[in-house]
């Protein structure tokens, strides 16, 4: 399957139709993305990092008042070797944001790695379609058009699925690079801008994921 990347807790879409999730923020960029898919009356869910909401916390806000939904990434961006460390990672993040959450928040591993259930979330949530556009965050060749046909074709020989953009990028990923939000290229709103009619002149319905059950915590 072109671009997918399936976890065992990726939920299942109805043939034709599309859901944009979004990995990394909240970010700078991240307000005015959430005005402008429900501007365009597309729901999208939102996987957020503990790392990022210690900058951007307020663009949560923005987030909820659109309609969109709120899942969880991690607490730093880490690849989630164990139940234990997911588990406690997720729980970290949660913690930082209760209120902006329903009672059993879906949930998305870095990397998307690995695929363990986890106790008290919904998930592991993969995805079908990769533009690789964290490529144009690092200014490594990736662009705008490139992400937006990659997605589009994938989405045509699939019939549709889950899609997964980045609203912004860790820090500890960029200032390990010796970077600072100033040198990263985010332009999750024009891939937005381009993708949303691009995947209705295929005739694709733009949902939401569906809601969420949890993995049973043990007694």
């Amino acid at each position: 399957m072109a671009n997918a990347f399936l976890l065992s807790g990726t939920p299942r879409l109805e043939p034709g139709t599309v859901s944009l999730t979004f990995d990394d923020g909240p970010g700078p960029r991240t307000a005015e993305l959430a005005e402008l898919l429900a501007e365009q009356d597309v729901p999208g869910t939102f996987f957020v990092l503990g790392e990022s909401l210690q900058h951007y916390r307020s663009e949560l806000d923005v987030i909820r008042d659109c309609g969109h939904a709120i899942g969880l990434h991690s607490e730093t961006h880490r690849p989630f070797l164990s139940v234990d460390l997911a588990s406690r990672q997720l729980d970290r993040c949660r913690a930082r944001i209760p209120d902006y959450l329903p009672e059993t928040p879906w949930f998305r591993p870095p990397y998307g790695f690995k695929d363990l259930a986890v106790p008290g979330y919904a998930g592991p949530v993969g995805w079908h379609a990769d533009g690789a556009d964290w490529e144009i965050t690092y200014r490594n060749g990736q662009t705008v058009d490139g992400c937006v046909d990659t997605i589009v074709e994938t989405m045509l020989e699939l019939g549709g699925g889950i899609v997964v953009l980045h609203d912004f990028a860790p820090f500890t990923e960029f200032t390990g690079r010796g970077l600072t939000v100033a040198d990263l290229d985010l332009r999750v709103v024009e891939i937005a801008k381009l993708l949303i009619p691009r995947l209705r002149q295929h005739e694709f319905s733009l949902v939401g994921l569906p809601g969420p059950v949890a993995e049973p915590i043990p007694a």
